[in-house]
């Protein structure tokens, strides 16, 4: 399932370890210092590579270890016993694998390579020792947390009350702030490789519905599709369908907070 690949030299990791983009969400979450960003090249030294279509984590197994995301993409995702399958999340460079998994005494989800990943395997113990002695890495661990439950929030308002041409619209507007947050998309286009069937499993539609949905974005001139590259033609209509307001998303930093007491 994972192949150990060679880890860069100490010296090329402390030079590129601050445009790791999880090094660059948790920076805009906590003031990092110099001490906090060496700490986390320190723990992200175990580099592996994951194979599209592998799984990383399988529901109802034990898994005591954080993977983070240096680039590619994954699905945390549950099976149903009919077979279906329920996208919970779509995990994308600099998120981690191993939330909410290494936090239960099993796997609550299954999580699958969507495309060939990079990761970075830390040890549960690595992460509690890093909490305990850098506390800047800690608080932006908390509101890191905090964002991914906002996320599911909306996916759940998804699900229950937007309509599917209103799912599609906001799936695709958060994607591409997910990924430009982390310097994986333009200022209005991104590459989003999933299926018009892992879209669905996302949103709750079928393959069919997805792709309807993406003709009449597209015939209303409000998106491009070439490949896997979406482009965004119009952002403010497309904002309107989909009522999406990233505020969920803005990652409010703890000097924001300290300024506003």
């Amino acid at each position: 399932m994972r192949v150990s690949v060679p880890v860069p030299s100490k010296a090329i990791q402390d030079r590129l370890i601050d445009k790791h983009p999880f090094v660059i969400k948790l920076s805009s979450h906590a003031p990092l210092n110099a001490d906090d960003v060496k700490a986390l090249g320190h723990a992200l030294n175990h580099m592996l590579t994951v194979k599209k279509g592998k799984d990383v984590i399988v529901q109802g197994f034990e898994y005591k270890g954080l993977d983070i995301i240096e680039s590619g993409f994954a699905i945390r995702y549950t099976l149903l016993h009919k077979g279906g399958r329920q996208i919970i999340n779509t995990l994308l460079p600099g998120d981690i694998v191993g939330f909410p998994a290494s936090f239960f005494d099993r796997s609550i989800f299954s999580v699958m390579a969507a495309t060939e990943m990079s990761l970075h395997r830390m040890s549960f113990d690595t992460f509690v020792e890093l909490c305990k002695g850098r506390p800047n890495i800690a608080l932006a661990l908390i509101w890191f947390a905090a964002r991914e439950a906002a996320v599911y929030a909306h996916h759940l308002v998804d699900a229950g009350r937007r309509s599917p041409l209103e799912r599609v619209a906001h799936f695709v507007l958060e994607m591409h702030f997910r990924l430009k947050a982390v310097g994986w998309a333009s200022e209005n286009a991104f590459e989003l490789p999933l299926s018009q069937e892992g879209i669905g499993d996302a949103v709750g539609l079928s393959a069919p519905h997805v792709n309807r949905m993406f003709s009449e974005l597209k015939h209303e001139g409000l998106i491009a599709v070439e490949g896997h590259e979406i482009k965004i033609l119009d952002r403010a209509a497309l904002q309107i369908i989909a009522e999406f307001d990233p505020s969920y998303l803005v990652r409010a930093s703890f000097q924001q907070h300290q300024a506003k007491r």
